[in-house]
């Protein structure tokens, strides 16, 4: 089977080392962004097949890295999911989905429940491209 790169954008180096290991012993290949400039950067360099994007970044917010990825040509068919542990209200949820968001999950999150809907956003993303 073919290993799909996940782009882990998220400010939290503990948060991110524990998440990227549970990816990676789930058979994804993990990239790793702590800024939203990193994650633009990798985004368009690497062109990952699903990023998992924090909403709590020390540049930008994810929601706006969000929109640039979806405003730009190159990263625009990329699905993105969104997690957070402190953005968990419906106008958090309903903002992710109109900028276009696959998912947002909020935590806790069980390795089971992250790896379903990832690989549900790679399902819905590969109908796009």
């Amino acid at each position: 089977m073919d290993r799909k790169t996940v782009l882990l954008v998220d400010d939290n180096r503990t948060h991110q080392y524990s998440l990227g290991k549970h990816l990676e012993e789930s058979g994804f290949r993990v990239l790793h962004a702590h800024t939203g400039a990193e994650a633009m950067d990798l985004a368009t360099s690497k062109h990952p097949d699903v990023v998992l994007l924090d909403i709590n970044l020390p540049d930008t917010t994810g929601f706006d890295v969000c929109q640039r990825l979806k405003s730009a040509p190159n990263t625009e068919s990329i699905p993105v999911v969104f997690h957070s542990a402190t953005h968990e209200t419906q106008s958090a949820r309903n903002q992710a989905t109109d900028l276009g968001a696959v998912s947002f999950l909020s935590y806790p999150i069980s390795v089971e429940h992250l790896v379903r809907v990832l690989q549900g956003a790679l399902v819905r993303g590969t109908a796009g491209r």
